[in-house]
């Protein structure tokens, strides 16, 4: 940029003054309207930093291609949340299935008209529904009936060792 600014010294001389305007009494001269040394120098500084912000400057290209990987990495992070929240609502829905069970199973234990049978050694494979008719068959002798109306027989949880629990 210099060069196009400067006037070097051996062509000062040399230009047709005679095809120029005259200069009026209060305006500089072309020797006086020269930049000295260190308006050059800030003109160069200038210059280059100019040069330094547009080689810095995103191009529309860098611009899509910075767009084009958020987008990327934006699905990504939703394809995880996404994922996450499908495995949240598979445990959600088990755990759900879960407390059903328990409350159904709490239900049909809390029924008024429940008979708690004590005492009744506990053998493998045993059907309680099958051992209660018997056993009602044979405390009640002839005043039995075919059907008692026993609609649900099961055993009571065991206590855990080393535990007391009122009523046992």
């Amino acid at each position: 940029m210099d060069e196009y600014l400067s006037t070097p010294q051996g062509l000062r001389g040399t230009r047709d003054h005679d095809n120029m305007a005259p200069t009026s009494p209060g305006s500089a001269s072309m020797a006086e309207s020269t930049p000295d040394h260190q308006d050059m120098d800030a003109l160069s500084q200038i210059s280059a930093d100019l040069a330094a912000i547009s080689a810095s400057m995103l191009t529309r290209k860098d611009k899509a291609e910075m767009v084009a990987e958020l987008r990327s990495v934006i699905r990504e992070e939703i394809e995880a949340v996404r994922s996450n929240l499908t495995a949240l609502e598979h445990r959600v829905d088990d755990l759900e299935v879960d407390r059903m069970r328990q409350v159904e199973d709490l239900d049909n234990r809390a029924r008024l008209n429940n008979i708690r049978v004590r005492g009744i050694p506990e053998t493998e494979g045993d059907n309680p529904h099958g051992m209660l008719t018997s056993l009602f068959s044979q405390l009640l002798g002839d005043k039995a009936q075919s059907d008692f109306g026993i609609e649900r027989a099961h055993r009571a949880l065991r206590a855990p060792v080393g535990t007391d629990y009122p009523g046992m």
